[in-house]
Formats: structure tokens, sequence, C-alpha cells
């Protein structure tokens, strides 16, 4: 008997973990169910709370469904849009007519923007054809700031994951691997939760006990943006105190032998950095030593110089863990026995067999992400965590910090290891650095030279662009897949900047905060309506170190029920992809795609003819995947598990260029960028382009005397409202957060008992800013005494969906100037000083 429905295999769009499933639709194409895909290796078959909503979201009644265009010329965040429906064929021309005057002008005046990661390859190509560039917003902000730039020169990927599945010690750090609320979101959970209890021991270093933390087999609070101090006591517990690190991998992977001067530069012959070999009594390049001294003080000619090994053992001795606590509030026995049970769990020395091959084997690791990364001094906090992955060896190596979205690598004339330039959705690594100059884009990317993107920079550029000598003004603001308004910065300065820019699109499945500014809006497709090719990167595979490499995307379950121009609705590259035509520059797309892509004949495409969106996909899949893995086989099946050799699951044992200790190259970007700001009086500081990372605390770490905001406000995840600004009308997901009062202030007990208040009490969260909520008391034990911890995705503001969420909404908190950025990462400091005061009456 036939089953009353069919499955078709895609993948889940509600945060960029990206799960395999299979949707179970009748036969008049109504969607039932969505389950995981048991044969996809991302997620073992399993997917979270939100991602079984996904139903309820795409049969939402508040949906886009037509072109609107803006009736009222006013905008801010109590004015109603006014929109009226219009046409899609006056709506494509309306947008097609103002690109092509803009783009005789200067097109980089449209700026672009999403966060929607399988369509990145064509939303790049649109861009680069038009003639701009196409960038993330505000994911760049507070999240991979110091995260990206680093897993770039030292993983070899844009980001990293433990190896949950032979890991055994985690050291997590502001994040949430294996909660459901960071990226490998369901496999790492599931690796995890499979080996408990007795084989892994997760150690959460957080100063809220998050889902992961109340997992974990230590929750560890901390004091916010104190991490570094915390890091840094382990770090030197390691290299002065138990002298539990990786000789070996230090002598011959790493830069921890080269020989630094006094001025903390390299000391150079011919180009290239010297060691001092003990085995030949003298010194030489890198390249040529068979046994590099790791420690020790030398001469050269006169000069002075030591081991970038024997600088960090110097640097970090002062931070003892006495010290380190007095900074932190976590004990000092705390950090001497974490320092320790690291150390040996590290595992050095030790190997494990990989399909015939022995491979090193270190099954401890430490990981962070936005906890660590949105803070004033980010790039250091990054540095710091990095090494204790360093120290141990356990880069790319079973057990270890393993690559996700692999990239290819490189060997620098220095030794050093980077990523291949190319691809890599505009993520750039750390090195080798960009040369400054004058901002020539809209984010002031040229005042970034080790960052990996600067978004928050745009913002500068738009209220302050003589300063920052900002390019051009934006003209058009084109805002794709999310929710800059929200997501961003506080809700007044949103307002200025979307009031100062004359025009704006948005392409939204719903009127959230940003499509109220929209002067034109065009409805977008939900993930269980549309078709990507692959997930962009990589050759269209996720590619993640110990695992297969896998391909598998997006393919339509259901199809958009309202008039449109196409035979079928699929994607909103649709939309692009017709207003290129009309404005005259589609050509140029086509050619874009072919670069982007790595198109080969017959595949290529020809600019003088036009193609329908589903022929561009079935050339990329052919020309990537193979001539039989078309459009028909995608639709089919359309999951690709390619088995690795042992060289390929774990790159770490096998890449020529040597990961950094010492970053030598921050002085050269110092230098560079000095000039630039100093001619031209911009005011960028520079004193965080350090060689080796120091804690410095962040603005609002020291109350001012006599001050009355003596608590820290901190956000934090859930699994179900994370990645949440842009599909949060789902009630069933609400009412899961009301359930488990996540929308509440968390306060702890001692600081409730201090100020009268008790749980389910009404108060008053103000910042030292002015900035008041009014907010429900959840008394508890698990926040830190000195921190009141609200969700991170609260307190929505849209017309339409502010009836459905409760909660503060973080951002207003946020200060953006020059004192709360750091202007290495980019990062906004997410330090925020408040009072809680008990609502009387």
């Amino acid at each position: 008997m036939q089953a009353p429905y069919k499955i078709v295999r895609s993948c889940c769009d509600l945060c960029p973990t990206h799960c395999g499933v299979l949707v179970k639709v009748d036969d008049v194409g109504r969607v039932l169910k969505v389950e995981g895909d048991p044969d996809n290796p991302f997620n073992y078959g399993k997917i979270c709370a939100k991602g079984n909503s996904a139903v309820f979201h795409l049969y939402n009644p508040y949906r886009v469904s037509t072109p609107l265009i803006r009736n009222n010329p006013r905008k801010g965040l109590n004015e109603d849009p006014e929109f009226q429906q219009i046409s899609w064929d006056e709506s494509l021309d309306i947008l097609a007519d103002r690109l092509r005057r803009i783009r005789s002008r200067d097109p980089r005046m449209v700026y672009p923007v999403s966060f929607d990661f399988a369509n990145l390859d064509l939303y790049r190509a649109w861009a680069l054809g038009y003639g701009t560039l196409w960038r993330p917003f505000s994911s760049g902000f507070y999240c991979g700031n110091n995260v990206h730039p680093i897993h770039g020169i030292t993983v070899g990927g844009i980001e990293a994951d433990p190896d949950t599945e032979l890991g055994k010690y985690f050291l997590l750090v502001g994040c949430q691997v294996g909660g459901m609320a960071n990226w490998f979101a369901m496999r790492a959970a599931t690796d995890i939760a499979k080996r408990r209890p007795g084989e892994v021991k997760v150690v959460a270093v957080d100063p809220v006990c998050s889902y992961t933390a109340g997992k974990a087999e230590e929750w560890v609070p901390i004091r916010p943006g104190t991490d570094a101090a915390f890091l840094l006591a382990l770090v030197n517990q390691l290299v002065n105190v138990l002298n539990l690190y990786d000789t070996a991998f230090l002598k011959h992977r790493t830069n921890a032998p080269y020989l630094v001067k006094n001025d903390g530069h390299y000391l150079k012959s011919d180009g290239k950095p010297l060691v001092y070999d003990e085995d030949m009594h003298d010194f030489t390049t890198f390249d040529k030593a068979r046994n590099p001294s790791l420690v020790g003080q030398y001469f050269y000619d006169g000069v002075e110089c030591r081991t970038a090994f024997q600088k960090l053992k110097d640097h970090v001795s002062g931070y003892t863990p006495g010290h380190a606590s007095e900074i932190t509030t976590v004990p000092a026995e705390t950090i001497e026995r974490i320092a320790k049970e690291y150390g040996e769990a590290a595992n050095i020395g030790g190997t494990i067999e990989v399909k015939g091959k022995r491979l090193p084997y270190r099954p401890a690791s430490c990981y962070w992400y936005r906890g660590l990364s949105a803070h004033k001094h980010s790039y250091l906090n990054g540095m710091a965590a990095m090494l204790l992955n360093v120290l141990v060896g356990n880069i790319d190596v079973p057990g270890g910090l393993l690559a996700y979205r692999r990239m290819k690598t490189m060997s620098t004339e220095e030794g050093l290891l980077t990523l291949v330039p190319g691809r890599g959705g505009g993520i750039f690594p750390g090195y080798p650095y960009r040369k400054p100059s004058l901002p020539k884009s809209a984010d002031l990317f040229e005042l970034a030279p080790v960052a990996c993107y600067s978004r928050p920079f745009f913002i500068w550029g738009i209220t302050k662009p003589e300063e920052f000598r900002a390019p051009h003004p934006i003209d058009t603001l084109m805002v794709v897949r999310c929710n800059p308004v929200k997501t961003a910065l506080s809700r007044p300065l949103m307002e200025a900047i979307m009031k100062k820019i004359p025009y704006v699109v948005s392409i939204t499945t719903e009127i959230d905060e940003t499509a109220e500014f929209a002067d034109l809006v065009f409805p977008d497709l939900h993930y269980l309506e549309r078709m990507t090719v692959g997930l962009a990167f990589t050759d269209n595979r996720l590619d993640r170190s110990g695992l297969p490499r896998v391909f598998f995307g997006q393919k339509p379950a259901t199809f958009f029920k309202h008039p449109t121009p196409w035979r079928n609705y699929v994607n909103n590259f649709q939309i692009l992809h017709e207003v290129a035509e009309r404005a005259g520059f589609l050509p140029e797309v086509y050619k874009a795609l072919n670069f982007i892509w790595g198109l080969r004949e017959p595949y290529k495409l020809d600019p003088n003819k036009r193609y329908e969106f589903e022929e561009l996909i079935d050339r990329c899949l052919r020309s990537n995947l193979g001539n039989d893995k078309g459009l028909e086989w995608y639709i089919r099946d359309g999951l690709l598990v390619e088995e690795v050799s042992a060289e390929e699951m774990y790159r770490g044992p096998f890449w020529s260029g040597r990961v950094q200790v010492y970053y030598e190259f921050m002085l050269h970007a110092k230098k560079d960028l000095d000039e630039v700001v100093r001619e031209y009086n911009i005011p960028i500081d520079t004193s965080d382009y350090l060689p080796l990372p120091e804690w410095r605390p962040c603005p609002a770490y020291t109350p001012k005397p006599g001050e009355k905001y003596q608590l820290f406000l901190v956000n934090y995840k859930t699994p179900q409202q994370s990645y949440g600004s842009i599909f949060q009308s789902v009630k069933v997901l609400q009412d899961l957060t009301e359930t488990h009062r996540d929308d509440d202030l968390l306060v702890n007990m001692l600081t409730a008992s201090k100020l009268g208040l008790r749980d389910g009490d009404t108060a008053y969260v103000e910042s030292e800013n002015g900035v008041r909520f009014k907010t429900r008391v959840r008394v508890s034990e698990l926040v830190h005494p000195e921190v009141v911890g609200c969700h991170g995705n609260s307190g929505r503001f849209s017309k339409q969906l502010s009836a459905q969420s409760s909660g503060i909404h973080w951002n207003d908190f946020v200060v953006f100037d020059e004192e709360h950025v750091d202007f290495v990462s980019t990062a906004v400091d997410s330090c925020v000083r408040v009072k809680l005061v008990k609502e009387v009456g």
C-alpha cells in the first residue's frame, strides 16, 4: 500500500547548523512533519525543538505574500509604514530603475546585507556583478570577531569545533557546545550525551549556568569580561608550573622556537625567521633546523633575543592563580585544578590509529565563542583561548580542536599557516595582515587589517563619515533574510541609522523590526519552500575534520502559494536575477558565478544568454559533483557522503605551515595602521595590536566611586530561540520559553536577598546610561552573584511581533562608541553595569 505522504530530503535553515531533515508532505502539497535525516552524519537524524517547529512558521498567517510599497514618508520606531500592495512587475521595475541610476554614479552606494549562508554564493555573485560587496551585518558585531580570524590561521577553517566524538575534556568559555545552541549543534549534543556518565568532562566557564552549563560536569561562574585572566592563568600553570605541553609539536609545528628580538620582531636572515638548533649548536633558518631550541636567551651578532616560547613563559608568569582569582572570582585552587586536569587529559605524546594511520591523539580542547568575543579587548581574548589548544598540540588531530567549514591552506615565507585567498564567504584570516589604507568600503574594512570583517564600522561610516573618512554615502540598503534593527545595536541608534539611509529594500517573510523601515518589501520564502545549491563554502560541501565530506541542501517540500512572475518561486535570488536583467548587469552576474562556483566547461555560463534559476542550480551541481549529480538527482535524493582518507580527515599532522604561539604580524599591522590614522587623524586606538595576549579590563569593569550600578547585565542563548530574529513568530516556541521562564531576569539568591527581592517580583533594571526595563525576577543559584542575566533574543518590538514576545531587549543597553569597540577585531563590548530596583506598590 502506498504511503499517504511523500518524503523530501532537505536541510533545516532555522539556525546556521543546517541539520539534515526529512519532510513529510501529503498528496496536496501540505507539509505534515519535519524529522531528522538519519543518513546525514551532521546530525544523526536528530533535530531540536526549533527544528520541529518549522511547520508552524511555514503556515504563519502574517507572512508577506506580495510586494509592498511604503506610503508613509516618515520613518521611525513608532511610525506606521502604511504599506500598500503593488504588482510584482511594478516592484521589480522600481528597484531596477533605482539600481540602474545608482550604478551609473557609484555602485558601492548600494549596501546589501544578509546572514543567509545557504545563498551566500548567489548573493556575492549578484553584488560583484553590480559593483558592490555583499555583507552579513549584525552577526559581526558580537559573535565571531575573535573566532574566525584566529581559527583561519590555526585550524585552517572558518570555524572550529571540539572533537565531541573522541574528545574527553571540554573547556567551554562563553559558549554552549553540546547544548544545542552552537555550531554543529545536534551531533555535538548527541556525541556528549552518549558518553555520559563517566567518559567525558565538560567544564563550562560562564557567568550564567546556561543550558549547556546545567548539563556540564562542572560549571565555573566567572565575573563577566575577565575570561582572558582565567585563561592566561591556566597557560601560566601549564608552561611554568606543571610543564604540561607538547614539546615536539611546539618545536616543529609552531613558531614557538622562532627567535624574537627585544623590539618584539623576529630575528631574520634573508627574510626567514631564525632559530637556534641544539644539535648544530648554531643559528639557522626555521626550515633547516633539526632540533630547534624551545627556550632560552641568545645573542646573534650582538643582538639579544629569546625564543617566542620563552617570551610567552616570561609574559604569563604574572598571571598566578591568586592574581587571576582576584580578577575573575574563580578560586585559585579551581584554576590550579583545571589546569592540571586539562593538561593531563590532553594525553601529550599519545597516538590513535585512524584508517591505518597512526595519528596524535589529544582528547582535550578549549573552545569559545560569543561570550569571549563580545568585549572591548576581544582579539586578545581569542588569542589567549587558542593558546590552550596550541600548547597541548591538539590542532586538527583526533580528540582535539577540529576545523569546520575547512578551506585550502598554504604556508607563507615565514613558514606559517594561513588560508589560500579566494572562497570563504567574505571572512578573512588574521594573517597575513592586509595593508591598511584610507577606507574604500562602506564598513571601513581597510582600517581593520587583521579582522575577519568590520561590520560595526559601517555605523561610523553613516554617523561620522568625516571623522572616519567614509569613502561614499549609502543610498540604498538591501536587507535579505536578516533583521539588523533588532539584532545590531540599541533602538534609538538603529532608528537614527535607518533614517539616514534614503532607501531601504527588505526581502522578508514577515514585517519585522527592519521591514518597518523599508520603502519596498518583497516576500521571502520559508526554507521548506526554497531550493539552494548546497550550503555555500568549499565546493558547496560541508567539510569538517574527523567526518566524511557531506553535500546536501534545501529543496522545496511545498511551494509558495501566491502569484509570482515565475512558474515556481523557489529562491529569493530569482528576484535579484530579474532585477539584474532589467537593470542591465545580468552578464556580469553570470561572470561572477562562473568564478565563485568554479564552473568548468561545458557548464560555464554564457554571459550573453539567460538562464532560469533551476538551470543555474543544475550547472553548478554537475560541475562540482559530477555529471550524474544534476538537478534531477538533487531533487530525488541530494545527499552525498564522501569518505575521505586519514590525511584528509585530520589535516593537522600533514600540512606544511606552522601555527602561531607568537603573533609577530600584529606589530607590523600596528605600525602600518598607525601611519594611516595619524596622517588623517582617524580616531582609532591601536594599542591592542600585541603579539602576546593579556587581560585588559572592559570599560564597565571598575565601577565609579559611590556608583549605584554594581551589577553586570549579561545575555545568554536558549536552544529554542537562538538565531531567532527572523523566525520567531512561532507561539509553540514562545510557550516553551515562558514555561522555562527564560524571559525573566535571572538574579542570584544572595543578591536578591540584599535587594529585598523574591522570586516572581517585578523590578526595574536600569543602566548607568538611563536605559530602563520593567521585568519579572527569577531568583536562582544559576547566575554569578555580581550578575543579572536576560535572554538574548527577547523583547521584540515590531508591531506584528511585539505582542508575541516579552522580556528585555538586550541591545538597548549596549553602548556604541570608541571606548566600547575593540579596534582590532571590531567587536562591540557587552559589559554593561546596571542597578536593580524593586517595583513598589
